[in-house]
């Protein structure tokens, strides 16, 4: 059973566009050892320890968020009884296209995972299955750790970092506050 979604904060700015997208958040430890991982690759990008995530499914860009907008999202998704899994990330690389000049760095793991897109297309199955018009996506398991000029091509080794993912969250990203408002959550079985 989810948690039901919380009030929103008003914030004293406005957001450029609300950005709502499931999620897995790393719990505090995690965290720690992402950062840990960061140092090593001696950079001096502004680290995003607020918002560190690993995106399941982004659903929608609007301008207003509406209050219904939460519960028709988590609606579709009641008794979802995916398992957790084990994540882990021992490499920091770049993504993103070679003409940006400020790019996504991330920490990424070089063995294959296939659980994070799977609980992916159990998403889109659901909510497309209960009418609403939610884009395609793949999952390729990363946390964006900062923006900036592109890491080693090769990437940076670093410590593995383990990361049991056994919750899913529903976020309002307010795009150009760099802030997430958590809307819903779901644990993982």
């Amino acid at each position: 059973m989810p948690d039901a979604p919380q009030a929103q904060e008003m914030p004293q700015e406005t957001p450029r566009e609300h950005f709502l997208l499931f999620v897995a958040i790393p719990p505090p430890e995690v965290v720690a050892r992402i950062e840990a991982a960061w140092q090593l690759a001696q950079r001096r990008d502004r680290f995003r320890r607020a918002t560190l995530h690993m995106t399941i499914l982004p659903v929608i860009r609007t301008p207003q968020l509406q209050p219904w907008m939460a519960e028709a999202l988590g609606r579709p998704l009641e008794g979802l009884d995916f398992p957790a899994f084990d994540l882990v990330l021992d490499q920091l690389t770049t993504f993103g296209p070679p003409r940006r000049r400020d790019r996504p760095l991330v920490l990424v793991g070089r063995q294959e995972n296939p659980a994070p897109d799977a609980l992916c297309q159990t998403l889109w199955q659901r909510l497309a299955g209960a009418g609403l018009g939610v884009a395609r996506h793949r999952v390729t398991p990363h946390v964006t750790l900062a923006y900036g000029k592109p890491l080693p091509p090769q990437g940076i080794a670093v410590p593995p970092v383990h990361w049991r993912v056994d919750q899913l969250t529903l976020i309002d990203n307010l795009q150009g506050l760099g802030r997430h408002v958590p809307l819903a959550r779901w644990p993982l079985r």
